[in-house]
């Protein structure tokens, strides 16, 4: 099915200013939001992750809209409508949690029915979101990126990646590396059909199985060759996944991308490397507040050679399924993804007729 925003259409687009950062939030609403909270149904809240934007989550809207469960799709900080501020300390997981839950409660939404789902950053953003506010959540949905355990030891990139070379075979956080050059947003907005490339490519093995994302993000300077033509792929263009065609997909990828920029974005990865929420991790690991206490629903794809399901015995109730398609799955099957979202979202949480 060609991408299409229009099911945004359907939405309600608000803006609300948060406290104490004054940081402007975009997000949008499903009909009616008001009047469906009054059953006391759970509200579903999308993140998406990197680089994208509330429009993520398009080609699940319409399967959504056939469900009871009132929704909010959120701009994440540094994308789509939402501030874009150039303070990596501001991207702390807490600060963006707390400014999520003042949306919620700015729109009536009260007490525990909240079941946040998000997707790469998105997903981080969700589990955080729980853990800080588990007083409003009921479920917790995670999609390409698995929990990520609050620890009090400092996080190290070098030590990471050389623990998931022992681990993998490959580094698997390599492309932070690129990430996190001071030139980086301007090499991707400069080469921004490369750096579309990078993330929707198509490049099987000899067994079939797509291993671009493996090429790009867990080998060292890879990502930096390709956007910027030099080394190995100075003369090397990557086959695009069918869905990647879409001239719509690429050329709202494009306007967004060379509009909004880059610098915000990349604070993310800056944020972690740079422990700037360390206090609030060693926090909640000494507090013992990582355990998740509600269902969770857990989706990977075969294609993603970043995730991992393992939680360390701290998800009580976990469901996972397994998605045959690469990262950027939220474009690629959407329709299967709110498919198996609906499946649990049914038998977990039943709305009565």
């Amino acid at each position: 099915m060609p991408y299409s925003t229009k099911p945004m259409d359907s939405l309600s687009h608000h803006t609300r200013l948060t406290s104490p950062h004054n940081l402007l939030y975009s997000y949008y609403l499903s009909p009616n939001f008001a009047s469906a909270l009054k059953n006391n149904t759970p509200v579903l809240l999308f993140l998406h992750g990197y680089p994208d934007d509330a429009y993520m989550w398009a080609g699940t809207v319409p399967t959504f809209l056939n469900l009871p469960y009132p929704f909010v799709i959120v701009d994440l900080l540094g994308f789509g409508g939402t501030s874009k501020p150039g303070d990596k300390s501001i991207y702390n997981y807490k600060i963006q949690a707390d400014a999520i839950a003042q949306l919620l409660e700015g729109e009536g939404v009260k007490g525990k029915r909240v079941i946040p789902i998000g997707h790469d950053w998105g997903s981080a953003t969700a589990q955080r979101f729980y853990l800080y506010h588990r007083d409003r959540c009921v479920g917790l949905s995670i999609n390409s990126l698995a929990y990520q355990i609050p620890s009090p030891a400092p996080f190290d990139l070098d030590t990471a990646n050389a623990n998931t070379s022992k681990r993998f075979g490959y580094p698997q956080w390599e492309y932070w590396n690129f990430f996190t050059l001071p030139s980086a947003p301007n090499l991707m907005r400069t080469n921004i059909r490369r750096f579309y490339e990078v993330m929707h490519g198509n490049y099987p093995d000899e067994n079939n199985r797509d291993i671009w994302m493996r090429e790009m993000f867990c080998v060292p300077n890879a990502m930096y060759e390709y956007i910027t033509q030099t080394g190995r792929y100075e003369t090397f263009t990557v086959d695009l996944k069918p869905y990647a065609e879409d001239e719509g997909l690429w050329k709202r990828f494009e306007e967004r991308m060379c509009r909004d920029g880059l610098e915000g974005a990349v604070n993310y990865y800056h944020s972690l490397r740079e422990n700037v929420m360390l206090g609030e991790e060693r926090e909640l690991s000494e507090a013992g507040r990582g355990r998740i206490e509600v269902p969770v629903l857990y989706i990977g794809q075969t294609g993603d050679w970043m995730s991992d399901a393992k939680a360390a015995g701290l998800v009580d109730d976990v469901e996972e399924k397994v998605v045959e398609a690469g990262h950027w799955v939220f474009y690629e099957k959407p329709e299967e993804m709110a498919g198996l979202m609906k499946d649990w979202l049914e038998r977990r949480f039943p709305v009565k007729g």
